[in-house]
């Protein structure tokens, strides 16, 4: 009989690694498993909570089954295009985005776990003698830093299947964001451009709007439609706000005699807000008008019975006396508000200091913006800067007007502020992982490590799931700072500030969760070494995060099974709107915890592009994580899938902008795993393995600089060719129709014959080869064919290469100037005389002030006011300042009873 395995023994540490997994999955799906089922049965008691987008009359999503999990068969098999038409361009690429990382995942996973796995046990002959193969196999597989060559070698196959995936992904991307936006070409925002640092002399709307018309024959511009100037209107803005205040007191104060709804016989809701809502005019001496005297009346007359008692009238007449002063103030701030509005254009004669730095030009089509977009139009640096306008709904107004100086020196603020919360959370995160380790705990709990010791169960909360959870909890908070910090840096746009916020946590959560948090306890208990030589610092890394393999994998079970199921149930954002409607009473009030909650990407992507980082890091180490990781995706795909098609709404549309900055994010994120693998090879004296490694981050610094750079360009505008034309040759899975390059034309290949017609060259095409394979012998003119024998097989090598990297770059390649055939299934949807698609496909569409099926507590007769306080979401669709155009919330009284 052989003996035990020594405790050092590495094929028994991972045994127990095995172990604690097992442990960490069974904690996870006992919390996602009550989540998810509570979520399955509460959904048909509250279906306004948890699917609140089928309320909506416009492009709401089909209603979900009676069934227990029907929603799930229902969710998976919503097609893309109904996605595109009801959610929009950003949602279908975050779930594509989704389905790219499963399937990278999955691949991988099978090259890890039968080729990479095999391997390391065929080539590692560390193991102790009488080591059975299942501990070999195990070791291998949850983490195991031998042998080198294999770690090397996995390096370049990973590397190539990421390259890979994201290029085949990033064209598709380009391909749907320029065709989304051919068809918007004729939307308002697709024809403006916004111009930052207005010089002096140019800062009136007809100087500006001369200034591009005069630059129209250089530039090849259109005709300029309108020029909006923002405005400095600072004040206003108090006191649109401040009218707002006055509006909601009022009208808790109504419902609260009223009630909602009333039930008073011959209540008139119409009559009643045309009473108060009549301006303060003096009637009698008592200083109330006749108007509201007589709705003082009515409301006496209406109020709730317990109003009717002695003591009831005097606390109804208390409340009355409370209204009137309310109801001068509001009608006073009502007056300012318009007064102030006729006086604007009454009397604004283009005068250069009552306007900002900051305007919108709107052209006749949407070619003249995209060129005026990218084109020089003044002789001066940081002045008369020209960028695509984003939509009315994305212009943050409250920073819409501050000029280039002011949003530089807040942006060095917001950024030192950063750096200071880095430093500050990573502190906190430092101690809280020390503190909640076992070794820590045992100084309150003497017995804890014994028990721990006993029970695996017990060690496997203590050692991974509750290091997880504190760490989880402590994250979930930097999001709502770092937005705020983004509102104060002084951005102009809601996306400029998502796109903030979404690589501010990304970096956030790696340099918290990946560095710190893995190697803070040996930090602790090496503190005074690497004090004294800070050397010691970079092999500190290297040695300790192979080690920190089982945490990550347990992380990413606890997200998969535990986190996930408990979006659905959506505790962050549904349980306060549902503690809200308890205490709810004007119709405004129940509209606002009704609607659905707008969707922010920045709260939701980092986490899953954290998630790839920690599989690609741990790719060769520990391939079973690439198993863990697609198990995820999957998870996510559907949740998220269902989350942005039944309960979000979008308040405005990218179409998808910032897909390809993720991109770049998750591709410059390979670096953890090529420093790993680089450290892991010095520390073992491989310096061969090291030199070989070198080529992978200069690719990764060309990809990142050189090859992003051109992808983000050239997804930030339309190319020319394609605004020249209407309709453009296709490709489709289903069709016969394909394309052979040929030189500068592209030749449509189909049953009937041939037709050629000029290439739209884009930045991306040097990529490409100019020819498609289709014989090995067609890349090299049989006349160049040499006669010696070395030319011969230089010539053979040549070809085959040339033939590798046209097969390859085919299969990655989707040629972008093609109609993706979701826009043809659309087209189809568009012959159905009862849907129109076309309509939904525009920019500005807010599905959170679209109407809904009223019920007994409000009609959602108007739209909420959350992009702006004091105006409604419904009128920010022009580029003037909504303060001196949009609509006002008007006084919105109790519904009536007998109305439903």
């Amino acid at each position: 009989m052989s003996q035990s395995p020594p405790p050092s023994d590495p094929a028994r540490e991972y045994l127990a690694h095995a172990s604690d997994l097992l442990t960490q999955t069974v904690f996870a799906s006992l919390i996602g498993g009550s989540a998810f089922l509570a979520f399955c049965l509460l959904r048909f008691s509250w279906p306004d909570v948890y699917a609140p987008r089928t309320r909506l009359l416009f492009a709401a999503p089909t209603r979900l089954g009676k069934t227990l999990l029907g929603w799930i068969s229902m969710t998976l098999s919503t097609r893309d295009y109904d996605l595109l038409y009801s959610c929009g361009l950003d949602s279908l690429l975050v779930l594509r985005l989704f389905k790219m990382l499963a399937a990278l995942c999955t691949t991988a996973a099978l090259v890890g776990l039968f080729v990479v796995v095999p391997l390391k046990v065929l080539l590692d002959d560390s193991y102790p003698a009488g080591t059975s193969i299942y501990r070999q196999l195990s070791t291998a597989a949850l983490g195991s830093e031998h042998p080198l060559v294999v770690h090397f070698g996995c390096a370049y196959v990973f590397t190539a299947l990421v390259y890979f995936y994201f290029a085949r992904f990033a064209y598709q991307a380009l391909a749907l964001r320029w065709h989304y936006l051919l068809r918007l070409r004729h939307t308002r925002p697709a024809r403006s451009i916004m111009v930052t640092g207005i010089p002096a002399e140019l800062a009136t709307e007809g100087a500006l709007k001369r200034h591009f018309e005069s630059h129209a024959g250089a530039c090849r511009l259109g005709s300029v439609e309108a020029v909006e100037i923002v405005p400095r209107i600072a004040k206003l803005g108090v006191v649109v706000r401040r009218r707002e205040r006055l509006l909601r007191a009022i009208e808790e104060t109504v419902a609260l005699v009223l009630g909602n709804p009333c039930t008073a016989v011959g209540y008139d809701r119409e009559h009643l807000v045309a009473l108060l809502t009549t301006h303060h005019t003096l009637g009698s001496p008592s200083g109330v008008s006749d108007a509201h005297a007589e709705a003082l009346q009515l409301l006496r007359l209406w109020s709730l019975p317990r109003f009717k008692t002695a003591r009831g009238e005097r606390r109804l007449a208390y409340i009355l006396d409370e209204l009137l002063p309310s109801l001068r103030k509001f009608h006073h701030a009502d007056g300012v508000v318009g007064e102030a509005r006729r006086h604007w254009f009454a009397s604004y004669d283009g005068r250069a200091e009552r306007s900002s730095s900051v305007g919108f030009v709107t052209f006749g089509d949407a070619a003249s913006a995209h060129l005026a977009a990218q084109s020089f139009t003044f002789a001066q640096p940081f002045q008369l800067r020209t960028e695509l306008a984003p939509e009315p709904r994305d212009v943050y107004w409250d920073n819409a007007a501050l000029p280039l100086s002011n949003r530089m020196v807040r942006g060095a603020v917001a950024l030192a502020t950063y750096a200071l919360m880095l430093v500050y959370w990573l502190t906190m995160a430092f101690l809280v992982s020390t503190l909640v380790s076992i070794d820590s705990l045992k100084g309150y709990f003497p017995r804890l490590p014994e028990l721990a010791d006993r029970n695996k169960w017990l060690r496997g909360l203590f050692q991974y799931t509750t290091p997880t959870f504190v760490l989880s909890v402590m994250n979930s908070m930097v999001p709502y700072f770092l937005t705020w910090m983004a509102q104060a840096s002084g951005l102009q746009s809601r996306s400029m500030i998502q796109g903030s916020v979404l690589r501010r946590y990304f970096g956030f959560l790696i340099a918290n969760v990946l560095l710190i948090f893995t190697v803070s306890r040996t930090v602790l208990t090496d503190y005074e070494k690497w004090v004294e030589n800070p050397a010691l610092i970079p092999k500190l890394f290297a040695t300790n995060l192979p080690k920190a393999a089982p945490f990550f994998m347990d992380y990413i079970i606890l997200y998969a099974l535990g986190y996930y199921p408990l979006q659905l149930l959506q505790f962050g954002s549904i349980m306060p709107a549902m503690l809200r409607r308890l205490v709810c009473h004007t119709p405004r009030q129940f509209a606002d915890s009704l609607r659905p909650n707008s969707i922010d990407w920045a709260y939701i992507l980092p986490q899953p592009m954290l998630v790839f980082v920690i599989a690609a890091t741990y790719s060769s180490l520990a391939p079973l994580i690439f198993v863990l990781a697609a198990v995820y995706y999957v998870i996510a795909y559907v949740v998220t899938k269902y989350l942005v098609y039944y309960v979000y709404a979008r308040q405005f549309e990218t179409a998808g902008e910032f897909i390809i900055p993720v991109l770049k994010l998750l591709t410059g994120s390979l670096w953890h795993y090529y420093c790993l693998i680089i450290g892991l090879c010095a520390l073992n004296g491989a310096i061969g393995y090291v030199i070989l490694l070198f080529p992978l981050l200069w690719v990764n610094w060309y990809l990142l600089s050189t090859v992003s750079s051109q992808f983000y360009e050239d997804a930030r505008y339309l190319p020319l060719g394609l605004l020249s034309t209407t309709t453009s040759p296709t490709l489709d899975d289903n069709s016969s129709i394909r394309p052979i390059w040929q030189g500068s034309q592209a030749t449509i290949a189909t049953e009937s014959g041939a037709a050629t017609r000029p290439s739209h060259a884009t930045s991306t095409d040097y990529l490409l080869p100019h020819v498609l394979p289709t014989r090995l012998g067609d890349f090299v003119d049989s006349s160049e064919r040499p006669s010696t024998w070395f030319g011969k097989l230089w010539w053979l090598a040549k070809s085959r290469v040339h033939w590798v990297w046209a097969l390859v770059f085919s299969k990655i390649h989707i040629d972008p100037q093609s109609r993706p055939s979701i826009f043809y299934q659309l087209d189809l949807l568009n012959d159905d005389p009862e849907q129109d698609t076309r309509a939904e496909l525009t920019l500005g569409q807010d599905q959170r002030q679209a109407r809904s099926e009223p019920d007994e507590f409000t009609d959602f007769g108007q739209s909420p006011t959350s992009l702006l306080d004091g105006v409604l979401d419904e009128g920010l669709a022009f580029y003037e300042h909504p303060y001196l155009v949009s609509s006002l919330p008007q006084l919105w009284l109790p519904m009536a009873k007998a109305s439903l």
